[in-house]
């Protein structure tokens, strides 16, 4: 039956040229739509992803002028800090508040970024900072091990953990008890993250997180992150308000909050939109072409009446006769996305995602091309030899 099929096709091909046209530019379009799609759901569904759920960022920052707070150091911002994270954490509907520097996803990362040298191969990683605390508060994805402490373990090594990003690229079967030395100091792998990502539409990166205190580079930044009981997010905001206002009263010093899940949606609304602009003009292309390709194929079997009864008046099917004008459809809709499929080995890498993508875009179109098919298919059922071989 195919090789029937393809030489009706090829005989009749000024016929199937509009159709296949179209398919073709539809495809084409419709694979760059599903490949950005299908990539952008697989970076949100990557691991990482940090629970921002009834969780508060939260912090101070300094004026450029020192006016007010030019005899005040470092130390003494960081003891006026830790008395405001003390006072809050009093609050009855706070859970837990951490102190970190560069974890807290969705606002301006302050992680520093190093090349460091593990067993003869120098990687280029993620430093990021956090306490005791940072496990209850972000609720980490923790597959291997514990959290870190700020405690000094008895080889006088400090603890840090690792992300999965980083152990795969050292190829380590095994990571708990690694070492890892930077800055002259030793840590000790006690956990493995499946990740941590800055944002949704991120992939973790090889990231090393240590203790808040352990190394210099990080520098005196500071930021807070507390979770609280459902709802009581603006509660939080004003009671540190008020709190960092009474104990440190100077105009330019400036406190700031946000509530982590609107900063999420904040953070991934531009992408959202980017989505949205690929997504609607396809969903239309998409539809508009199915009514042309409806209105061809039922224009093209109408024309070829005449033949369709000779093939009923010596013995085909009714059924046969379906199936013929639905894989009529298919193999066109097959044969045009050759085009498309090359076209991808040019603009894809073809990693599996991408893959995943043209078969998705594949399996749509063959979907609408049976769909376009079946009513046109239907109506040569109803032909009756008898009346149109007269």
């Amino acid at each position: 039956m195919i090789r029937n099929l393809l030489k009706v096709l090829w005989n009749d091909r000024k016929s199937y040229l509009g159709i296949f046209v179209e398919q073709v530019v539809v495809f084409v379009v419709l694979m760059v739509g599903v490949v950005s799609v299908v990539t952008v759901f697989k970076q949100y569904c990557a691991p990482g992803m940090l629970d921002t759920e009834n969780t508060v960022g939260f912090g101070y920052m300094l004026s450029n002028t020192s006016s007010g707070t030019e005899n005040l150091k470092w130390e003494d911002m960081k003891a006026i800090a830790e008395t405001v994270v003390a006072n809050i954490k009093e609050l009855p509907y706070v859970e837990e508040v951490t102190w970190s520097c560069g974890m807290i996803p969705y606002m301006r990362s302050q992680a520093l970024h190093d090349s460091i040298r593990i067993d003869g191969k120098t990687l280029f990683v993620n430093w990021r900072a956090s306490d005791g605390a940072g496990a209850k508060v972000f609720r980490p994805d923790i597959i291997e091990g514990d959290w870190l402490t700020n405690s000094v373990l008895e080889d006088g090594s400090f603890t840090c953990v690792v992300t999965k990003q980083l152990t795969d690229d050292l190829k380590w079967e095994q990571a708990l008890g690694r070492k890892i030395v930077y800055e002259g100091k030793t840590f000790t792998v006690v956990g493995v993250l499946s990740g941590i990502k800055h944002a949704a539409f991120e992939l973790s990166e090889p990231t090393v997180i240590v203790d808040l205190n352990r190394i210099s580079s990080i520098g005196s930044f500071r930021e807070f992150c507390a979770r609280v009981q459902p709802g009581k997010e603006m509660d939080f905001i004003l009671a540190y308000y008020k709190e960092f206002n009474r104990l440190l009263p100077m105009k330019n010093v400036q406190a700031y909050a946000a509530v982590m899940q609107k900063a999420k949606k904040q953070f991934m609304s531009m992408l959202t939109i980017n989505l949205y602009l690929q997504a609607i003009p396809t969903l239309f292309l998409l539809f508009f072409a199915f009514i042309g390709t409806f209105g061809l194929f039922l224009q093209h079997t109408e024309t070829r009446v005449h033949e369709f009864a000779v093939r009923l008046s010596v013995g085909a099917t009714t059924r046969n006769l379906l199936t013929f004008v639905i894989l009529e459809s298919t193999v066109v809709t097959l044969l045009a996305s050759i085009p498309g499929v090359l076209l991808s080995f040019f603009i894809y890498d073809y990693i599996m995602i991408e893959v995943t993508g043209i078969a998705v875009t594949l399996v749509i179109m063959l979907f609408f091309s049976v769909l376009s098919a079946w009513f046109p298919a239907y109506k040569v059922t109803k032909i009756n030899p008898a009346i149109a071989l007269k």
